[in-house]
């Protein structure tokens, strides 16, 4: 499964003009809010595996341009758990061909149940 993850992202990354070293640690900023494998546990926060390439991009867009409410929340998951941060300012660190890469790697990945605590 691990592999199949792996060429996945390297797939993504020479299409999207994403650096393959770079996408991996872009999905990982993602999955620190979102749940691993974009699969949130969370009530509060969406999982983004398994929704479409265009639903994940529109969304993406929305928050770079403010149309989508920004409240603050924090990281969920990792080192920085409980650090504040918005999905505008999220977004708003992104490329164009991040917020496609993110959107393909994310509607590739198979929605499944969150791990319960």
């Amino acid at each position: 499964m691990k592999s199949t993850c792996v060429l996945v992202i390297l797939a993504l990354s020479l299409t999207s003009g994403v650096p393959a070293g770079e996408l991996p640690e872009l999905v990982s900023e993602c999955e620190a809010c979102h749940g691993p494998g974009g699969v949130s546990s969370e009530p509060d926060v969406p999982s983004l595996a398994g929704k479409s390439v265009n639903y994940l991009r529109e969304m993406l867009d929305q928050f770079y341009n403010y149309e989508r409410h920004c409240k603050t929340t924090t990281y969920r998951y990792g080192d920085r758990a409980r650090t504040p941060l918005s999905m505008c300012n999220v977004a708003n660190g992104l490329s164009e061909g991040e917020k496609q890469a993110l959107a393909e790697h994310f509607s590739s990945t198979a929605l499944s149940p969150a791990a319960s605590d």
